[in-house]
């Protein structure tokens, strides 16, 4: 299980260099991951301090740490 995740989580974190800051939404439809990988993907990538989330939208946006 964790290796599925690890690997959406480095899906996650290329679409993010690329693409720049995005929804969880955008980010499962392009990476073609079912909702609950992609959500645990972010979850790992934040723990990591790789993700951070901007909630002052009304959807949260993810990006890159600097």
């Amino acid at each position: 299980m964790s290796a599925k995740i690890g690997t959406t989580a480095g899906l996650v974190w290329n679409y993010l260099k690329n693409a720049g800051p995005a929804t969880a939404s955008q980010i499962q439809k392009k990476i073609g991951a079912d909702a609950s990988d992609t959500h645990q993907a972010l979850g790992w990538l934040a723990r990591e301090g790789k993700v951070r989330v901007d909630r002052s939208k009304k959807a949260a946006l993810y990006e890159l740490t600097d």
